[in-house]
């Protein structure tokens, strides 16, 4: 009965693998697809990074095992996360009117 068991939680795995698969393919279509959107670079950016994050998000979480940790490795995930954001912030305004201006 067991093995039975067993068979069922890997069917399981593997379907949820393959749906995070698909949603990771989805999240790149759509990435590709903001190019052709009649929006700013800045806008285009930030929904870049955004879809960037999810994706990232996803394969932290079901392929790196993470959904089994307790609440302190996603602390020390948040520091870093919070520096890149804060970089993001300050570096973004400054590129878009760089190249706003013609410089």
């Amino acid at each position: 009965m067991s093995e039975a068991v067993a068979g069922e939680h890997t069917r399981d795995e593997s379907s949820l693998y393959v749906m995070i698969w698909g949603w990771l393919i989805f999240l790149l279509i759509a990435g590709l697809a903001i190019f052709v959107l009649p929006i700013s670079k800045a806008l285009a950016a930030f929904l870049i990074f955004s879809i960037a994050a999810v994706k990232a998000a996803l394969v932290i979480r079901n392929y790196m095992h993470l959904k089994h940790e307790h609440l302190l490795i996603y602390l020390i995930v948040l520091i870093p996360l919070l520096f890149f954001f804060g970089l993001m912030m300050t570096l973004i305004p400054d590129i878009v009117y760089r190249h706003a201006m013609g410089m």
